[in-house]
């Protein structure tokens, strides 16, 4: 079956060389070279599942390269594969330089990330540098990240992101608190007065955090 799969993915119709690489991954035939070899395809949606597909190996080296990728969304699903590999901490380095990436959503995707693969002093000082951001996708991505913050450098940035403009924002900033609270008395302090927020989700959220 492997082999038929295999010399699937040189068929000329993208749809079915991206569904070649699902069903690869789905029944575990695929490995780390031949995931990466996917990754120069001249599709999009093709190099998408390649992504996938590599997460699935925790092929952390080859995800990595894919972080070059010219696509916009290809970027975007690096990102947030690093952050569900079963060794993320070894992705922060493509995340740091993802983080930096001109497009908004490549950003919020890879700060966002970090919330799984681990946010470190550096990365955390970038998150909180982060939440100025002019895009609110990247102001939340950056929330999100510092929920797994030290929380002396976390919980002060997220308490006054609480009066950020955009309520998705507050949301993820609620939501990293909550992650603070159980050990830290300013996250719940900063989550109490989050119960009055204008937006009822970001009310719900907080006051389940408490």
């Amino acid at each position: 079956m492997r082999h038929g799969l295999v010399e699937a993915l040189s068929e000329p119709e993208p749809v079915v060389r991206a569904a070649v690489l699902v069903v690869l991954r789905a029944l575990r035939l695929g490995d780390a070279e031949l995931f990466a070899g996917a990754l120069t395809d001249s599709d999009t949606t093709v190099r998408i599942e390649a992504v996938r597909a590599l997460v699935s190996v925790d092929a952390a080296e080859a995800l990595g390269r894919a972080a070059a990728d010219p696509s916009r969304e290809v970027r975007v699903a690096v990102a947030k594969a690093l952050g569900n590999l079963a060794g993320a901490a070894s992705a922060g380095g493509t995340l740091e330089e993802l983080i930096k990436d001109p497009d908004v959503l490549v950003r919020a995707a890879a700060s966002e990330a970090l919330a799984s693969a681990g946010c470190a002093s550096a990365s955390a000082a970038r998150a909180v540098r982060a939440l100025a951001d002019t895009a609110w996708q990247v102001r939340a991505g950056a929330a999100t990240a510092l929920s797994a913050a030290d929380a002396e450098v976390a919980v002060p940035a997220l308490a006054k992101t609480l009066g950020d403009a955009n309520a998705d924002v507050r949301k993820a900033a609620v939501l990293a608190l909550a992650r603070h609270a159980p050990a830290d008395e300013e996250a719940r302090a900063a989550l109490a007065t989050a119960v009055t927020d204008s937006d009822a989700d970001v009310r719900a959220y907080a006051g389940r955090a408490l």
